[in-house]
């Protein structure tokens, strides 16, 4: 998830009650009551003053305001709302420390722990650390007192990666069967690693759609291996593709654990990460960041990672900031200023903006932006939209990255939602990005290209894109390249929409399902024969059914796995 920052109510705070399907939002609703949802004008008066500690992300800033002002069960209806990790009057969050890329390893242990010192102090407790990041719980009150630090670089809500959901028939579809009864040329076997969310229900399909026997480890703070099911289907597919291999099963619940997920997994015997995870704002989308780091960390230690494109061509819009009318909002198209998106009842929505301005990636850090957009997130009633909520960070060219999110909010009902993007300080044009979440339909004036979530971006990585197991049709969610470093994306593509014991009879779809079925033929390349990552890799490449326009496109990739001469 991204840098965000403080959202400040009108007047009239705004009060959005969701029990019993009732809605009642007061305040100010701007002046589009009379306009439907593809036809919405605001005003600069629809523009809220930024406010709170600009070193707190923007919910926490929320909650940090209300906390200081006695109004306790307000903050934390909001941070339930949010999503956000609220554990009694306390919320958990990554502080980072304040640190130069080239800092000594001394250096930052040394301000992480003055740093750990002062959380204690303030009634916090740190559940884990990763080089300058601090993953720890910390009373709603002591957020301001904490952000003052010098050694505070930034607050922030964990980043958490988005699963890539909407005898398995993939394996038939793509000649892995014909595989299986040939000798191994590793004696050893090909190590296979599924690094997800969790793996609920696993045990017993031990021996049967599992391997008898599986390494297992959760980097999550509480060491919930089993905290979702996703992982567990994910996993059933691999095994089909690759009964020979040794299975490691591995689960995360946010970025620090992420990390230092990775920083194990390099020194196992491991051969191959399937991933089926994405992160919106996890990076500038051109193969840098943290999480791509991380598939960088892999390929070092020979390791292929396998990776989700993502599900977001029908989720996704990007563009040029325009402002034709002058009123510093940007116009969707000449008479629209909300991008809006349908979510089905009791599902959380997400809205996700970032711009190309993150600066230069370091190997540690981006050096940040001075383009200051904010994102705001309306509901339509029927007669008109009213705010819901905003994201307004702090964007001051001290290291902030480019991006402002809103998730967690949901209706009783089916709601159409929408979002808008205010420019708060712009001095150059630079290209603006919208992903959604949880969508039912694809976004208005949505754009397909340059969908690609993160760390498919990453040139390391092998991005898989999703087409049907019965007849290769492509999946119109599966996102599509460019890059926005440019590269041709996604790498391969391959079946969706099939069956595991987890999910059921033909119905797991998404490029979730799509990248076991590319991970398992890996590993069985990487077993049967004396091939190395790149040389396997490059097997996969040519013996692809190619879709699409001839050669490598920004659609099917080489085409669709496929192991049959």
């Amino acid at each position: 998830m991204s840098n965000l920052k403080a959202f400040r109510p009108a007047a009239a705070a705004a009060a959005l009650l969701l029990g019993g399907g009732i809605w009642l939002v007061t305040g100010h609703a701007g002046t589009v009551s009379s306009v439907s949802p593809a036809d919405a004008v605001l005003t600069a008066a629809d523009a809220r003053p930024k406010n709170g500690h600009p070193k707190l992300e923007s919910s926490l800033a929320r909650l940090a305001s209300l906390a200081l002002a006695g109004e306790e069960a307000q903050a934390l209806d909001y941070g339930h709302h949010r999503r956000l990790d609220i554990r009694g009057s306390s919320v958990r969050v990554v502080t980072e420390a304040a640190s130069e890329p080239l800092a000594s390893a001394a250096l930052v242990s040394a301000r992480t722990a003055v740093l750990k010192t002062k959380i204690a102090s303030l009634g916090g407790r740190v559940e884990t650390q990763w080089r300058h990041l601090l993953q720890h719980e910390i009373p709603l009150e002591a957020l301001e007192t904490l952000a003052s630090d010098p050694l505070v670089k930034h607050i922030r809500p964990p980043r958490k990666p988005f699963k890539t959901v909407v005898y398995s028939e993939g394996v038939a579809k793509t000649g892995a069967d014909a595989w299986r009864n040939l000798s191994a040329y590793r004696a050893d076997g090909t190590g296979l690693c599924v690094l997800d969310a969790g793996f609920m229900g696993y045990a017993p399909l031990l021996g049967s759609e599992l391997p008898a026997k599986v390494t297992t480890r959760s980097f999550r703070a509480d060491r919930d291996l089993e905290a979702d099911d996703h992982g567990t289907a994910c996993a059933e597919i691999a095994y089909d593709m690759a009964s020979q291999a040794n299975f490691t099963l591995v689960n995360i619940d946010t970025d620090v654990e992420q990390h230092q997920a990775v920083d194990w997994i390099a020194r196992q015997d491991i051969d191959v990460i399937s991933y089926s995870l994405g992160w919106f704002n996890g990076g500038a989308g051109d193969g840098t960041g943290p999480i791509c780091e991380d598939v960088e960390t892999a390929a070092g230690a020979n390791i292929l990672w396998v990776s989700a494109a993502g599900n977001g061509a029908t989720d996704h819009w990007d563009g040029f900031f325009s402002d034709p009318d002058g009123d510093g909002w940007h116009n969707f198209s000449p008479q629209d200023e909300i991008l809006d998106f349908t979510v089905p009842a009791y599902l959380p929505l997400g809205a996700f903006l970032n711009w190309k301005d993150f600066g230069a990636w370091n190997g540690y850090d981006y050096a940040g932006t001075d383009q200051d957009y904010d994102l705001y997130l309306y509901r339509w009633t029927g007669t008109a939209w009213q705010f819901v909520d905003s994201s307004a960070g702090h964007q001051t060219g001290t290291g902030a990255w480019p991006g402002e999110e809103v998730f967690g909010w949901y209706a009783t009902r089916d709601t159409v939602w929408g979002v808008g993007i205010y420019a708060y300080r712009r001095t150059k044009n630079v290209r603006l990005e919208i992903f959604t979440y949880n969508n039912s339909a694809p976004v208005q004036y949505v754009v397909p290209g340059r969908s690609l979530v993160v760390p498919s971006d990453s040139p390391s990585a092998i991005a898989v894109g999703a087409t049907d197991w019965s007849n290769d049709a492509y999946h119109s969610y599966s996102s599509q390249g460019p890059t926005h470093g440019g590269l041709v994306k996604p790498d391969l593509t391959a079946p969706s929409g099939v069956s595991t014991v987890t999910y059921g009879n033909r119905n797991f779809y998404g490029t979730s399902s799509s990248v076991p079925h590319v991970a398992g033929a890996a590993a069985l390349l990487r077993g049967l024969t004396p091939f190395g990552p790149a040389q396997v890799l490059r097997i996969l490449e040519q013996r692809a059914v190619d879709f699409g326009d001839p050669g490598k496109d920004n659609i099917f990739g080489y085409g669709r796995l496929n192991l049959k001469k």
